[in-house]
């Protein structure tokens, strides 16, 4: 770790100087110094200072240590920061921020207790990328956060009262009727089977049905193959 690296993240120009909260009533009391209030606040319109330190070098050298032993590079860094110097001591203060010190590892995860409370699950972030697990004592990259999956494109619509299905990339215009009246010879034209193959009891035919049309009291009957003019009538979200 280079020597000055409280340097490099403390000693940097404080941001915020110059902005003014009342919006720029000092400059028009200027013009009109008779809507100047008679009293004021003495820190009113000062603005507001903040810090604007840089933590990249920080990380970067924690990237670099990735695969050691906490303790001996948390020794690196005490060799060359000096806890009684509080400019010092603020870079140590960050690492509590950057390094989750006290994480376990669960068939692949990991989880914690971050600064903002609750043992829960971690990902890595620009803030927070590291941990320490409790077992290993070695200093890890927190895994990054699975993205959602696309929603699987639909693959039904209904316009008007007309019910369409999209079967193995090719869109169906599909005849409904009703399975009350129906004998259990009566072929589903989506599903390949008979009324009497889809379950051994009423309650699994209408649970096959419902998955495969949305309704537990409709069959399929019949499918015909859509044209590009009557595709044009779908919806775009499921085109």
């Amino acid at each position: 770790m280079r020597w000055d690296m409280y340097k490099v993240i403390i000693e940097r120009p404080r941001a915020g100087a110059g902005w003014c909260r009342d919006g720029g009533r000092r400059r028009r009391w200027r013009h009109d110094p008779e809507s100047a209030e008679t009293h004021e606040p003495m820190s009113r319109g000062r603005g507001s200072k903040h810090l604007n330190e840089n933590l990249a070098p920080l990380r970067r050298f924690l990237r670099r240590q990735v695969g050691r032993r906490w303790d001996d590079v948390f020794s690196e860094i005490c060799r060359t920061l000096r806890p009684t110097c509080a400019v010092q001591f603020h870079v140590l203060e960050h690492l509590d921020d950057m390094v989750e010190l006290h994480a376990e590892e669960v068939d692949g995860r990991v989880f914690g207790c971050p600064s903002w409370g609750g043992y829960r699950e971690l990902w890595r972030s620009q803030s927070a990328p590291f941990y320490v697990s409790d077992e290993s004592g070695i200093l890890r990259l927190l895994p990054e956060r699975p993205r959602p999956e696309p929603p699987a494109p639909r693959d039904r619509a209904w316009v008007g009262g007309d019910y369409y299905r999209r079967i193995a990339g090719i869109w169906y215009a599909i005849e409904l009727a009703p399975v009350a009246g129906a004998d259990g010879a009566a072929r589903d034209a989506v599903l390949g089977k008979r009324l009497r193959e889809l379950g051994e009891d009423i309650w699994s035919r209408r649970a096959a049905l419902r998955e495969a049309h949305g309704r537990s009291d409709r069959y399929a009957v019949s499918k015909r193959q859509i044209g590009k003019r009557e595709l044009r009538r779908l919806p775009s979200e499921v085109r």
